[in-house]
């Protein structure tokens, strides 16, 4: 049995590593973080996705994935190790200081074992940063890479919800390399965890890097470009965006994936890697203008919020406002780059009163506001003496609310971002369409 290390657990490492152990390896979670640590030494993950804590539990049973703080004691055995540590963007600037941390780490046990380890780095990267790592590896180890280690940048593609699968059967598998002996090393490892229908590609340390920014990158386009088809479809009369998607998705040429128009993006990944982008353009010269202005489009989705919402209430001061949604998508609470956070500080200002209910994200959203707004325990409670509903995601349970949930509303009007509601005898604003209707059932 192979001996793993997966070094950072979180959305991408603890997913990893669930799956590495599902497939039989001996597997040992990394991480600093002790707070998180000790839930995970106890079967609890730090965030939700589906289905992970439950095969969590179960690889711990089978006792083949342990959680650790340090990968220096089990070095020696670790035949693969996993990088998935975080590369913030602060201030649009990439912070590498997580994984050249690792890696100097790293360096410094390689360096003293007779293991040749493969260092796989799933962590998401500016282009020429492996290079720069490679260097911090050579010189402390004294070891030749192909010879005494192998390296591989292997970026992952996941999306939060179906993490757990596309780690099993992911879209695409890129493999950057920089000698034939690690490429081998890798594709061999692959062919025995990866059905063959997975397209693969491989290619060079700095291209895989790219790859990856460019993939965001261009995920967020699509959304952004819905998006502002989505603010001319509100000024046309008779206009629909989930139609204009529809068929524009039928295309083969284009693809329906994210094409759904809403609040704009959020969550851990494409913000944050636009972001990178953006300084990777500026950092050789080049004026991202078209990756501004999808940034741009995406800043501005709110004040499409806030036009509705003026238009209706005329005055923000003491109006209570109700908001379904607070992680940036369903199926998760993670309330990175939200559009509902913002939402609700720009409310706040507006001295509103604030009620919020999301089912998965409720706790994270107390330790951000405390006191500040009102939490609540179910949609009927959430509406109660509302002004007005926003509904910020597509969770399932939004979509089947009924007239008896909100009969307490001060005001039966309802502003759905996501165009999921359908219900009757209420003032209904749905994000992308011209004008307020009633909706039938």
């Amino acid at each position: 049995m192979m001996n793993v290390a997966v070094v950072g657990q979180g959305f991408v490492g603890l997913t990893l590593s669930v799956f590495l152990s599902l497939k039989k390896f001996r597997v040992y979670g990394i991480e600093n973080n002790l707070i998180k640590l000790k839930m995970l030494q106890t079967g609890n993950p730090s965030f939700f996705e589906p289905n992970l804590e439950k095969n969590l539990k179960k690889c711990m049973k089978l006792h083949n994935l342990k959680f650790s703080e340090n990968i220096k004691p089990i070095f020696n055995k670790i035949d693969i190790i996993y990088l998935c540590v975080p590369t913030p963007n602060d201030k649009n600037v990439i912070d590498l200081k997580y994984i050249k941390k690792v890696i100097t780490e790293i360096s410094y046990f390689l360096k003293e074992t007779k293991k040749k380890p493969m260092i796989i780095i799933k962590s998401t990267i500016a282009p020429e940063t492996t290079h720069l790592l490679l260097k911090i590896l050579e010189k402390n180890s004294k070891k030749l890479l192909g010879v005494d280690y192998f390296l591989i940048v292997n970026p992952e593609f996941l999306k939060e919800g179906t993490a757990l699968a596309d780690q099993a059967n992911p879209h695409l598998i890129v493999i950057g390399t920089g000698d034939k002996k690690s490429k081998n090393k890798i594709e061999n490892f692959y062919k025995k965890i990866y059905s063959k229908k997975i397209p693969k590609f491989t290619t060079n340390f700095t291209t895989a890097e790219l790859i990856k920014y460019s993939n965001n990158a261009f995920l967020a386009t699509k959304i952004s470009f819905i998006n502002s088809i989505s603010n001319l479809c509100q000024k046309i009369p008779g206009a629909n965006i989930d139609d204009v998607a529809k068929a524009i998705g039928v295309d083969p040429r284009i693809g329906n994936l994210f094409l759904k128009a809403g609040p704009g993006f959020g969550g851990s990944c494409l913000p944050k890697d636009l972001n990178s982008f953006i300084s990777v353009f500026n950092n050789y010269g080049i004026k991202p203008t078209l990756f501004n202005g999808v940034k741009n489009v995406n800043d501005y989705q709110l004040n499409q919020i806030f036009l509705i919402l003026q238009k209706k209430l005329k005055n923000f001061n003491g109006k209570t406002i109700s908001i379904l949604g607070m992680s940036f998508k369903e199926n998760s609470d993670d309330l990175r780059e939200s559009r509902s956070i913002l939402l609700i500080k720009k409310l706040l200002d507006l001295n509103c009163k604030i009620k919020v209910y999301d089912s998965l994200a409720i706790e994270k959203t107390i330790n951000l506001f405390k006191d500040s707004i009102e939490y609540c325990t179910s949609i009927s409670d959430c509406s109660n003496n509302s002004d007005c509903l926003i509904i910020m995601n597509a969770d399932e349970e939004f979509k089947k609310i009924s007239i008896n949930e909100i009969s307490n509303m001060n005001h039966k009007f309802i502003l759905d971002t996501r165009r999921i509601l359908k219900i009757s005898n209420v003032d209904y604003h749905a994000l992308g369409i011209n004008h307020s209707k009633n909706l039938k059932t």
